[in-house]
């Protein structure tokens, strides 16, 4: 291939006609915080109103707050964003009323404990380099730090469970540390399950306000689709049948996220194919791909065994108002579906062994809780992400396909 021949493939990769507006895939971006927030108006206004005290002072807001809040509710429903969304609009109107209020945004899974997140804060807002700093330094100097600039911080934990529960107490009693001019607010983000087997009993007494998400309706779904398709993608390259189609998607799983990135991955798959519009089959195939842990080479790299295990915590889960399962219950599910497709089973040391394997590929989560009489904690088994419905029937269909060809 020439030199010339090359620098036109990449010329026309780059500048070639696409689905996308410009800029429109950026829309799609899980940081992307849109303008017109959707039927979250109500739980907007109550974030925002445990900040009155900070607007409302006569000092101006320079005599002292701090409150702590938790958003809670299963994945897709719009903790994150709207957290987001209501944190940047209230720097705004604090800049409007002359008060300095930093704000930040840490997802645990990326920032796993309370130092990485106070030094990172320290870096990008006051230019800190406090690597090699103690945790109390840290603490010292973002104190010192508010307290000069008599400023306040608001502080999003996204996934917050994923922390140590010594940094989640720190987090949770820092504003002591300042005295009587407290000046940190934390927003905490935690899925169900999480929060009330492992986060309530520890925090509960310091929680100002839990506000719970529900899952978007059909209705809701829909419009949020017309909404965020306006943004991203051309109007001749989207029909309402195929917003239809996200969103019975989305409806399905109940996880907005879910028809998001199937917008995104199809768009994408366009461009690539020069085609000028999102059709059907691109959106079933998009849909295929929205779900890494379920790829069709990570079943095949699970045992039968270990398909089962997956497939007994999966039929547990899918039950109503069932977000969480104990190993023995789980135990008991794996022996009935052995029986099914006449399996001899084993024995409750090697279904543990498969439930490690389970967690190590990410299919898996535990939660953990204490047990009252007992010492240490009981394990109880959720899973992230993935909805049940879709676990079960990409389970089964790979098992069926396994024992045909035997």
């Amino acid at each position: 291939m020439s030199e010339r021949n090359s620098e036109d493939i990449i010329q026309d990769a780059l500048f070639s006609s696409s689905v996308f507006k410009h800029g429109g895939e950026r829309t799609l971006n899980q940081f992307y915080i849109p303008e017109n927030l959707k039927y979250r108006e109500d739980v907007i206004r109550r974030i925002s109103q445990n900040f009155r005290p900070l607007f409302l002072s006569e000092k101006g807001g320079t005599e002292g707050f701090s409150t702590n809040i938790a958003l809670t509710g299963p994945a897709g429903v719009g903790k994150t964003v709207t957290a987001r969304y209501t944190v940047e609009h209230l720097q705004s109107m604090a800049m409007k009323y002359h008060i300095k209020l930093y704000t930040d945004y840490k997802n645990c899974w990326t920032a796993r404990t309370k130092t990485s997140i106070l030094r990172s804060f320290l870096r990008d807002q006051f230019g800190v380099a406090s690597r090699g700093f103690s945790d109390e330094e840290s603490t010292d100097i973002l104190i010192r730090r508010l307290n000069s600039e008599q400023a306040y911080l608001i502080l999003i934990l996204d996934e917050v469970s994923v922390l140590p529960q010594k940094d989640i107490r720190g987090f949770i009693h820092l504003p002591e540390e300042f005295g009587s001019e407290h000046r940190i607010s934390l927003i905490m983000i935690s899925r169900p399950t999480e929060w009330k087997v492992t986060l309530s009993s520890m925090v509960s007494q310091r929680i100002a306000d839990v506000l719970q998400f529900h899952p978007y309706s059909y209705d809701e779904t829909r419009e949020i689709f017309n909404y965020r398709s306006s943004l991203a993608f051309k109007s001749s390259a989207i029909s309402e049948d195929i917003i239809d189609m996200v969103a019975e998607i989305s409806d399905q799983t109940k996880n907005l996220r879910h028809g998001i990135e199937t917008l995104y991955r199809a768009g994408r798959a366009a461009d690539q194919r020069r085609m000028d519009e999102l059709t059907p089959e691109l959106i079933r195939r998009a849909k295929n791909d929205v779900f890494p842990e379920m790829r069709a080479d990570i079943l095949e790299e699970l045992n039968t065994h270990e398909l089962f295990a997956a497939l007994s915590i999966a039929r547990r889960l899918h039950h109503k108002g069932i977000t969480a399962t104990t190993i023995e219950h789980s135990f008991k599910n794996y022996r009935i579906i052995c029986e099914e497709w006449n399996v001899r089973p084993n024995g409750e040391a090697a279904f543990r062994n498969y439930l490690a394997t389970l967690e190590t590929i990410g299919i898996l989560g535990k939660v953990t809780k204490g047990v009252k009489g007992r010492k240490g904690v009981r394990a109880r088994l959720t899973i992230h992400d993935v909805p049940a419905a879709v676990l079960i029937e990409r389970i089964e269909v790979f098992i069926s396909k396994r024992f045909e060809k035997e």
